[in-house]
């Protein structure tokens, strides 16, 4: 809610904080009644997923658009469909034709091009559990061909950079076979805009370094680049900034004081260094007291 009771009374702060928050038993009546408030033609067909529980990653999602699934539960149960796109309120998936679909009322106003009913098919969402990857892999009974399996669980052992998806992905295995890569379906190509520029020229060359002494920007022009008025290009330091570069100086405590006395006291202390002589009588004790060492080992 944007308005705050807060400042009517303490009661009213009470109230407030309930309703941004409320208890367990009352959190699911409550999304309830928002999701009947929105239209059926907006409505998910799954329940919305915590933020914490929100897939995030392809390791989370595991079938990506473009990934061929077929449905293991429901009533199209053995239909092989594409994935199309994907919920990320939800944690479900959209489906092609040949997934399940729900007929609602669209108003004119939400109509797509070409529409010509109020009423028309909708893919419905469907969660992960109900959906097992589609691949290809090479026929053992017949060298040389292919056939299609569905794969009961995959696994993710180590990454590389893909060059369609311009980012670091793990290999996507068959779950107890991790020398079987699935690999990721390719994303659709992207049309480039009006403004864009094309690869080949944007590698050519439009300038060159005549002279590494004298600036090619003329001194004139710093001004229509450069805020000639900016409070960084100041030439003198006020005092404001001298209190923020300056630690100022705070007075010491008598144990302070107390210990960097005591510091100066021990440093002047001159260190004893070992003689010659002391080293060969350390020498000499430390050899006598091992020989008796072993010469009671010796005895008992």
């Amino acid at each position: 809610m944007s308005f705050n009771y807060r400042h009517i009374s303490k009661a009213g702060a009470r109230i407030l904080e309930r309703v941004n928050n409320p208890v367990a038993r009352f959190a699911k009546g409550k999304e309830k009644q928002r999701i009947q408030s929105i239209p059926e033609f907006m409505r998910p067909d799954l329940p919305i997923v915590d933020e914490a529980k929100k897939f995030k990653t392809e390791q989370d999602w595991k079938f990506l658009p473009g990934d061929r699934v077929v449905i293991v539960r429901g009533e199209h149960k053995g239909n092989v469909c594409v994935v199309k796109g994907r919920d990320e309120h939800t944690n479900g998936y959209l489906l092609d034709d040949n997934g399940p679909s729900k007929q609602v009322v669209v108003p004119k106003e939400y109509w797509q091009e070409g529409q010509t009913s109020h009423v028309v098919a909708i893919p419905k969402t469907m969660t992960q559990k109900d959906l097992r990857l589609v691949a290809d892999i090479e026929d053992e009974a017949h060298p040389g061909q292919v056939k299609t399996v569905a794969v009961q669980n995959i696994v993710f052992k180590g990454t590389y950079y893909d060059e369609d998806y311009k980012k670091i992905l793990p290999y996507r295995c068959v779950f107890g076979q991790t020398d079987l890569v699935i690999p990721w379906p390719r994303p659709e190509p992207v049309e480039d805009g009006n403004l864009a520029t094309p690869p080949e020229v944007t590698r050519e060359q439009t300038y060159w370094v005549d002279s590494v002494t004298r600036n090619s920007i003329p001194k004139k022009a710093f001004l229509t680049i450069r805020n000639p008025r900016s409070k960084y290009r100041r030439g003198k330091i006020t005092a404001k900034d001298l209190k923020f570069l300056v630690k100022p100086e705070m007075p010491l405590t008598k144990s302070e004081q107390a210990a960097l006395a005591m510091k100066e006291k021990l440093g002047e202390i001159k260190k004893l260094e070992l003689t010659e002589d002391d080293k060969i009588l350390i020498s000499e004790r430390v050899k006598s007291y091992l020989d008796k060492q072993s010469n009671s080992a010796t005895t008992a």
